[in-house]
């Protein structure tokens, strides 16, 4: 690295995780984000051990432990009678060493602790309403334009800009993400509101057919998260976010359980989203001399391993260790070599999962965990 900063344009999760573990190994950074403020509201995440144990190592395990859940027993059960199914998912045990450092966390909450994190060490590092348009590069550094005109010099580009990353169509062509014919939906429930429906306990997923519902508490368990999975014929465009009537939400769960049931019917009406989900095939290369993609603009998967976060934070935490080097271009090659077999894989099985998933509850003995087979990665530690 010189003295200019690596640009990262994006500030969702794996942009301002990567600005964090840039700049807790002394290298300045820049924020281009297009949005007016940092901020990703309205729902739930879960971090599991390999996301925990990246921002364990930028030093956020205090903030994690202070705003995060520690999830209890949750298990697969069956849409209609509420039996536990089989399968890599049925009594899970959150309190064996590979779950214990689970956590989840209104997303609004974590990006504000990222976000504190980037400005207590650099307060001008983010900038807000600069959409990204393009860049150059030489041997020197990088370029990058934006759409009011402006330009800002850095000495590598770094694109964390999402499904449908400006900075990937700039390096390797615009492309269409993939359709998958699923939506997804999420509402948060308060406790008190949910409490006559947890009966199975505050974390669960119940497995229908073309239709699942996951739930488990966020802030200190005054709010039930809960996200639906849904195949559907109709589809619904591109919107990132869209308002579903409650009608809508209760007849996804005709039929259902008493409890997936009762927790859509109890919904705050103004508060349930839906989106369309998208995906992308694997991408060989991540790097063109000193620009790189990282989490969604590198490899997009879709939610059915509960990773797509995860896996932009472990790209953040091993970027930050592969350009500690000082040899930029070489850096990032590293970067790529060591991430992008595990995300590839990762992001081919949770499609096949997603399969697995719209074929109902009799089809969860063919799911796999996470846990037992992908969960023992440390980004802070693994091979460069």
């Amino acid at each position: 690295m010189n003295s200019l900063p690596a640009l990262i344009i994006g500030g969702g999760i794996a942009g301002l995780t990567t600005a964090l573990a840039l700049l807790r190994r002394g290298i300045p950074v820049a924020v281009y984000e297009q949005a007016g403020a940092v901020g990703d509201v309205g729902a739930g995440i879960s971090l599991g051990p390999t996301a925990s144990r990246g921002l364990y190592a930028l030093g956020l395990r205090a903030a994690l432990e202070r705003d995060a859940d520690t999830p209890g027993a949750s298990a697969a059960r069956h849409y209609q009678t509420g039996e536990i199914l089989g399968g890599a998912f049925a009594e899970r045990d959150y309190t064996k060493a590979d779950f214990s450092e689970t956590h989840m966390i209104h997303r609004a909450d974590l990006f504000a602790l990222l976000r504190a994190a980037v400005e207590a060490i650099d307060p001008a590092a983010l900038h807000f309403g600069r959409r990204f348009t393009g860049f150059t590069q030489d041997e020197a550094g990088v370029t990058a334009m934006f759409a009011d005109g402006g330009t800002a010099r850095g000495a590598c580009l770094l694109g964390c800009d999402g499904i449908r990353s400006g900075v990937r169509a700039a390096m390797f062509g615009a492309a269409p993400a993939l359709k998958t014919g699923q939506v997804a939906v999420r509402f948060l429930v308060p406790e008190d509101r949910a409490r006559p429906f947890l009966s199975a306990g505050s974390s669960n997923l119940y497995v229908g057919p073309r239709c699942s519902l996951l739930h488990y508490p966020i802030r200190h368990g005054t709010l039930i998260n809960c996200v639906a999975l849904v195949c559907t014929d109709a589809w619904e465009g591109e919107g990132w976010s869209r308002t579903v009537p409650p009608e809508a939400l209760r007849a996804l769960f005709d039929g259902w359980h008493k409890d997936p049931a009762g927790l859509a019917a109890a919904a705050p009406e103004q508060k349930t989203a839906k989106w369309a989900l998208f995906d992308r095939d694997p991408l060989a290369q991540w790097v063109q001399g000193r620009v790189a993609l990282a989490g969604d603009s590198a490899h997009p998967m879709l939610p059915f391993l509960g990773m797509g976060a995860a896996m932009g934070i472990e790209d953040a935490v091993v970027l930050g260790r592969a350009l500690d080097a000082g040899d930029l271009p070489g850096g990032l090659q590293r970067y790529q070599a060591a991430r992008a077999p595990r995300a590839g894989e990762m992001l081919l099985e949770s499609r096949r999962q997603s399969r697995i998933f719209a074929e109902g509850p009799e089809s969860t003995s063919r799911l796999r965990s996470t846990a037992q087979e992908r969960m023992n990665y440390d980004p802070a530690s693994a091979p460069l």
